[in-house]
């Protein structure tokens, strides 16, 4: 991605105007002075900004006009920051769709493989890497020839049953053949409501296709009679042609249909491994070399192993018995039997209370929240977030320290008690490369389901509402957008369970805020919580009312969250409406939810540029619309790797390829274009694109002849925007450039001097 300094004046002007200062900070409700095309913005239709105030102007009005010089130079940098951020809008939605994937758990992270299950889209779940280690590294077989028989079972029909008492090991004993036959592909968790009668389909994608060489695993479906011969047949051919794999659990007991039991295999409880070679697999895996052996050697732990599980199998229960034996011994450098008995009686609570339940501390329960709120981010994120959010949840009560056994006062938090190895472990949790090769680690837990119920466990089952408001607040206010991002879709995790709460002490007042940083963390929490039908209600009704509001921040919200959220079948229809308000802030929202609408779809996009070309035909939405549709080419692009592997740069920008691909985008783009570089309000803004666009071309000859196509067609349409156009592809290769554009500027000026010399 190219990064462009944020509200830098277009390259080779020498107007001396100021670099943009960050968002503009409003007006106070009701003053006026933020429109662009009134006398006080500087944005008036034909005069340039910043020009000297008519003569009639009383001396009187000195300060007035100081003042309004400053809200319109704060306005001005507004929009100049929204058209200088080549690519935001791609990147925001790719930062927004991968903390819902991380932190909300509602999407599969990277490409969504999307199936239809009981009538309703879903996305299809990927097997928790944490049950896949499990498997891969303790697995107990039940014997060989009961393996092979599976095997070989699985390899001959593609589709197996497995059918046993539970505690049998039914579900690792499916996990591990799987793995076995999609060592490099996917393993994904079919809905336990799998309606049987359309599971051959339900296993394609868009495209009608089943992912080659993946595994399936069907875990105590709700209903295996609707498994008929003839489903079975039809299952069976859409995996041999995907050379594909399924393997469905269902308990002892459950019919199967007496024309599919050739590929039913029961799982024998005789043959179940005991429970305690179970737990000795769980802690070998677990606890390295002779640390393992020290605890499995502790006297009696055989004896009370039985006592707990008894002789009959319990694989899972097993399971848990190591995970708790193994946290004694790194706490405590023993194992404590009363404990372990203590801990198999609270094991008839669900898994993951007792897991956080059985944090040891605070530090330890603030870098878990800190995890799930920024699952996937750079430890340095996570470990800062974890430290300002177990000082606010400490006891900062005044207290006397004592001195140590060395005479130095005992501190009362040491900062190096535990590494980050022991952390992370205890946590559930791993590291992971950063993208792209660069240097340093991201940290994430293992089980994807985790984040959620970590955020939404603190939060309902201890008094700290107001402490993790506060951090969160804090949080989406930070300098890194993808902080930022994580944080405010973890506000619509919370939005989820006490919308109301949520939206009195954080999202009414942020959706009124001066600080653009607020109002779109609104708009990222409430799209989010728009998750539950009854929130969505209440967020439609609550939009509405903003939308009708005479405050222009509170409708600018509306828009960001319209941009993010399909309230409505039309959601164009209900961005664009809000640029017949001359007020650069309703423009700046809306060019920022068109960007987020047509960085998900680019289909959209003949509709987009349409509605905004009849706004710009209006003389009272012109400036609005026209800023609007610049932020759009600007913050946008598509990934060349997707569409054109030969590029020689990451991307193009969508806008410019979309109008060379799709012949009937090329006269809304070139008209916009044309009226856009013809308007002396947005000279700044539309030289800072294209500057940009050029950027890019520099590296690659198939997007300098899109921009070269573009030149022309301008040209040929309008010779004053051709001569616009020009004047800024000289500034490309202007001497006092630092970083020249020779190649694009050539290329474009060649174009632009044969159109314009035939006028």
């Amino acid at each position: 991605m190219t990064d462009t300094p944020q509200g830098q004046p277009a390259a080779g002007e020498a107007r001396g105007n100021p670099p943009a200062a960050g968002p503009a900070a409003s007006p106070p409700a009701g003053q006026e002075g933020n429109r662009p095309g009134s006398a006080d913005s500087g944005g008036a239709a034909g005069a340039a900004p910043g020009a000297p105030p008519s003569a009639d102007t009383p001396a009187d009005t000195g300060q007035e006009e100081s003042a309004s010089q400053d809200q319109r130079a704060e306005q001005e940098s507004s929009a100049q920051e929204a058209t200088s951020r080549l690519g935001e809008g791609s990147q925001r939605r790719a930062r927004l769709r991968q903390a819902a994937a991380n932190v909300a758990g509602d999407v599969v992270g990277g490409d969504k493989y999307v199936v239809l299950l009981g009538g309703r889209r879903q996305s299809l779940s990927l097997l928790s890497p944490l049950v896949v280690e499990q498997v891969r590294s303790a697995y107990v077989d039940h014997g060989e020839r009961a393996q092979e028989e599976a095997r070989d079972a699985l390899a001959d029909h593609r589709l197996l049953i497995l059918r046993g008492c539970p505690g049998l090991g039914k579900s690792a004993m499916a996990v591990r053949l799987l793995l076995g036959r999609c060592e490099a592909s996917a393993v994904y968790h079919l809905d336990s409501a799998v309606d049987f009668s359309s599971l051959a389909e339900q296993l394609e994608d868009d495209e009608g296709q089943v992912e080659t060489g993946a595994g399936f695993l069907l875990d105590r479906p709700q209903d295996i009679t609707g498994l008929d011969r003839q489903t079975y047949e039809r299952v069976r051919g859409a995996l041999s042609r995907a050379r594909a794999w399924m393997v469905v659990t269902v308990a002892e007991g459950d019919p199967v249909d007496g024309e599919i039991l050739a590929c039913v295999r029961e799982v024998a409880e005789e043959t179940a491994p005991p429970p305690f070679q179970v737990v000795e697999a769980h802690v070998r895996r677990l606890l390295p070399g002779r640390t393992s052996e020290r605890v499995l050697g502790v006297d009696g732990l055989e004896e009370t192993v039985h006592d707990l599980l008894g002789g009959l199998p319990a694989c899972r229960q097993a399971g848990e018995l190591a995970a708790e034996l193994c946290r004694q011994f790194e706490e405590q450098g023993q194992v404590d039997l009363d404990r372990l008995r203590e801990h198999r009686v609270r094991l008839e609570a669900e898994d993951f209370e007792v897991w956080a339940e059985g944090l040891p501390d605070t530090a330890a329960r603030s870098f878990a929240l800190a995890l799930a709120v920024l699952n996937g981010l750079p430890r340095e994120d996570i470990a800062e977030a974890a430290r300002k959010l177990r000082e606010r949840l400490e006891d900062t009560t005044p207290y006397v320290r004592g001195t140590g056994p060395d005479g130095r006062i005992v501190s009362s938090r040491d900062p190096f008690a535990t590494p980050r190895r022991r952390q992370l472990a205890r946590l559930r949790a791993t590291e992971c490369e950063k993208p792209d090769g660069e240097p340093g680690r991201c940290l994430e837990y293992k089980d994807p389901g985790y984040p959620r119920r970590v955020i939404l466990h603190a939060w309902t089952q201890y008094e700290i509402q107001g402490e993790l408001l506060s951090w969160l607040t804090e949080l989406a206010e930070h300098p890194s957008e993808d902080v930022r991002a994580y944080a405010a879709t973890s506000l619509g995790v919370l939005a989820t369970d006490s919308y109301r709460h949520v939206r009195r002490r954080v999202l009414s007042p942020w959706a009124a805020s001066d600080n653009p940083v607020h109002r779109e963390a609104v708009a990222c929490a409430l799209a989010v919580a728009c998750g539950d039908g009854w929130v969505q209600a209440e967020v439609t009704d609550l939009l509405t009312d903003w939308y009708a509001d005479d405050d222009a921040r509170l409708r600018a919200t509306s828009v960001r969250v319209h941009g993010l959220t399909a309230l409505t079948d039309d959601q164009v229809g209900q961005i664009v409406p809000v640029l017949a308000v001359d007020d650069i802030r309703l423009a700046v929202a809306a060019g920022y939810a068109l960007a987020d609408l047509l960085a998900v779809d680019q289909d959209v996009a003949g509709h987009l540029l349409h509605h905004l070309r009849l706004a710009a035909e209006r003389a009272a939405s012109r400036h609005c619309a026209l800023l609007a549709f610049l932020i759009v080419a600007s913050q946008v692009v598509v990934r060349t790797e997707e569409v054109d592997p030969d590029a020689t740069v990451p991307e193009w920008p969508s806008l410019l390829y979309l109008a060379h691909r799709r012949g009937e985008l090329r006269e809304v783009s070139r008209w916009l274009w044309c009226e856009a570089l013809n308007e002396p309000f947005l000279h700044r803004e539309a030289q800072q694109v294209l500057t940009d666009w050029a950027r890019l071309a520099e590296r690659d000859a198939e997007l300098r002849e899109m921009l070269r196509q573009l030149a022309r067609a301008v040209a040929e349409h309008d010779p004053r925007a051709g001569r616009v156009l020009r004047g800024c592809a000289e500034s490309w290769r202007a001497a006092d450039r630092v970083v020249k554009l020779p190649r694009t500027a050539t290329l474009v000026l060649s174009q632009l001097d044969t159109q314009l010399e035939r006028e």
